[in-house]
């Protein structure tokens, strides 16, 4: 129980409110339109189908527009 306290503390401290909330509904999203895990982004989920070579054309385009704002982001993702 200590280990889930103090990654709760980690994470409160390490990120602001605003972080927090975009990566829940970021992951929220990734169930709700890729059937992925609650626990990673739509990033890290495309990042790992490009990786294994099974994304489609528009997860591709998500990851190419992604790459303008940060180049490799979904591969990055993976596993965040």
């Amino acid at each position: 129980m200590e280990q889930n306290t103090d990654k709760f503390i980690e994470d409160t401290h390490h990120y602001s409110y605003i972080k927090r909330l975009l990566l829940a509904i970021d992951q929220f999203f990734n169930v709700l339109l890729w059937n992925g895990s609650h626990d990673e982004t739509i990033s890290g989920h495309i990042g790992r189908k490009i990786k294994a070579g099974t994304a489609n054309k528009f997860e591709k385009m998500i990851c190419w527009g992604l790459r303008k704002i940060e180049s490799k982001h979904c591969i990055e993702a993976i596993g965040e």
